[in-house]
């Protein structure tokens, strides 16, 4: 089964790096292809798979997510001062969500000039997520797909869970990433009702696998 899948960021292929170097081979072969996270929101249907920032989940209907690959974060923040202006890629990331969530709700997406950059080294954003949520983990993306069925994206789920594992032991990554566990699906929700209550979020559906 070969399947083309769209990635935003080379972090998040850290999971399935033993799968894409033939060190795990279970009959799944990816082909990867980086992307912007609008070309996920806007043309997810010319891939099998991709990973999904949360806020996506407002737009991309009937996705089906699975537990295992996730692009998870413990450090975030923002470099400089100027909380109004912010340097992203896209205005549906979930790290600028993030910092309309929880620094300033009124912050304005820019690629580039006068504007604060996000952090994976400061975490400024993940003491203020921790007074909202606790002990959870940032969730940044998640593998998706509308075109796979269900019975694809669960002999997947074995594949990649092999591949993160892998990288669970050499240190690459940390368990969220591997499995999300309950805590992992508590950030989710955390997630999504922080940004309703913010009033960012309507109502959210996602299968999650």
């Amino acid at each position: 089964m070969r399947l083309l899948l769209a990635y935003t960021a080379e972090d998040e292929l850290k999971p399935l790096l033993p799968l894409l170097n033939g060190e795990v081979a279970r009959g799944v072969e990816l082909e990867p292809k980086k992307v912007s996270v609008d070309e996920v929101k806007f043309n997810h249907g010319d891939f099998d798979l991709f990973f999904i920032h949360l806020p996506l989940f407002l737009y991309v209907k009937g996705v089906k997510v699975i537990s295992n690959g996730a692009y998870v974060l413990e450090s975030l923040g923002i470099e400089g001062d100027n909380y109004s202006s912010v340097c992203v890629d896209s205005s549906s990331s979930t790290e600028f969500y993030l910092v309309k969530l929880l620094l300033n709700p009124k912050a304005i997406p820019k690629r580039s000039g006068d504007c604060s950059r996000i952090s994976r080294e400061k975490g400024n954003l993940s003491e203020l997520w921790k007074e909202e949520c606790g002990d959870l983990p940032i969730v940044i993306s998640l593998i998706g797909s509308t075109r796979l069925s269900t019975d694809d994206l669960l002999k997947l789920k074995v594949v990649i869970r092999e591949s993160a594992s892998i990288q669970e032991r050499k240190g690459e990554i940390k368990s969220y990433s591997k499995e999300l566990g309950l805590k992992g699906r508590e950030a989710l929700d955390c997630f999504f009702k922080l940004c309703k209550k913010r009033g960012v979020c309507g109502e959210v559906t996602y299968d999650l696998l």
